[in-house]
């Protein structure tokens, strides 16, 4: 019962606002303004689903644009990462979102793209599609290497697209450390009591220094550094 009350409110207010965000942008030309709507997004369901985000590691941010690595615990995650960066950002969305008619329409309006992870080329031409798009409005990317939600709360192995767009595009990488999602995931229904999440930023990691010929190995830093964020949070 409460997964699908999480659900109905997901779907509601990420219509409401999502749709404000598509003709805003439609109005304006400015892709830029979709910034405005997901922060008001992430802050009307921490509310509703009573949820104290703490930022840690802001230091480590200026006023550049980052790709964003996090770990992958629950369905918050992302509106959660909205306010947390308070920058223009979007993700790399899996190409089965793309099938919801409304939903694709709002992402693709607001900058994000659609990969498809069974389909190499199709993969590798979106990704060039996004950064010829972000050297006309640039933005942060946000992605999740693990590909999918942590089913027990334990870290996944990590996926190298974030490495290689890293690498292909040279704009520096930060980790992101998320901790309390998984655990507001388990929840009873009734359970009203008030959920802590951090998200915390780790240095950033200077892409430029890296060749494509060393994308594993900086597959494995991305992880080794969320590893050792979330080990001296706890």
């Amino acid at each position: 019962m409460r997964f699908i009350w999480i659900y109905l409110n997901l779907i509601f207010w990420t219509l409401l606002f999502g749709l404000s965000s598509f003709f805003t942008i439609s109005l304006t030309g400015r892709k830029e303004n979709f910034k405005f709507f997901s922060e008001i997004w992430g802050k009307t369901l921490s509310f509703i689903f009573n949820v104290k985000l703490v930022v840690k590691g802001k230091h480590n941010l200026n006023n550049g644009n980052y790709i964003f690595a996090l770990n992958h615990a629950s369905l918050i995650d992302i509106p959660l990462l909205f306010i947390a960066v308070k920058r223009y950002t979007v993700f790399i969305a899996k190409s089965e979102l793309s099938n919801i008619p409304i939903f694709k329409s709002i992402l693709d309006r607001a900058g994000f793209i659609f990969v498809d992870r069974r389909n190499n080329d199709s993969a590798v031409e979106s990704m060039n599609n996004l950064i010829d798009d972000i050297k006309e409005t640039p933005r942060s990317v946000a992605i999740f290497p693990e590909g999918t939600r942590t089913k027990d709360g334990e870290l996944l192995p990590f996926k190298k697209g974030a490495a290689i767009f890293g690498i292909n595009t040279k704009i520096p990488i930060i980790p992101v450390a998320i901790s309390g999602t998984y655990h507001w995931s388990q929840k009873k229904l009734f359970d009203l009591s008030q959920s802590v999440i951090t998200f915390e930023f780790g240095g950033p990691i200077i892409t430029k220094n890296y060749s494509f010929e060393e994308r594993d190995h900086l597959t494995e830093k991305i992880k080794s550094d969320i590893e050792k964020i979330k080990s001296l949070g706890t």
